[in-house]
């Protein structure tokens, strides 16, 4: 009877390797989901941004001074009660008038104003 000896199982390196694989699947997997809510979460924002200076356009339309808040936005009834006054990170929405440029604008996912992820909608 020839003994040879059997190996059995898997070996730890080919379980090293397994784990290595399913980690890195895993990490591709939740990065590209992430990629896609962050964009998502910006398109949502620009959305809610744009809504507000529609309204603040109506708004500034009608009175010949001064720059609309979001509150007096809805008080009017320009702004729909459904339109978030803040983006999607939490930062609360800014509606500035200079002379003839009407600007809404947030932090963005930063939470920093003035730096390149911020939410602006100029016009």
């Amino acid at each position: 009877m020839n003994r040879r000896s059997r190996s059995r199982g898997v070996t730890p390196i080919a379980a090293a390797l397994a784990v290595l694989v399913l980690g890195a699947s895993a990490s591709g997997l939740w990065w590209a989901q992430s990629a896609g809510t962050a964009h998502q979460a910006d398109d949502a924002s620009r959305a809610n941004a744009a809504q507000i200076q529609t309204a603040a356009k109506s708004f500034r339309a009608q009175h010949s001074d001064g720059c609309p808040t979001l509150s007096s936005l809805k008080e009017e009834l320009l702004l729909s009660r459904n339109v978030r006054e803040d983006d999607a990170w939490g930062n609360r929405f800014r509606v500035r008038c200079d002379a003839d440029q009407l600007v809404v604008s947030s932090a963005g996912p930063d939470g920093k104003m003035n730096t390149a992820d911020d939410i602006r909608v100029a016009h």
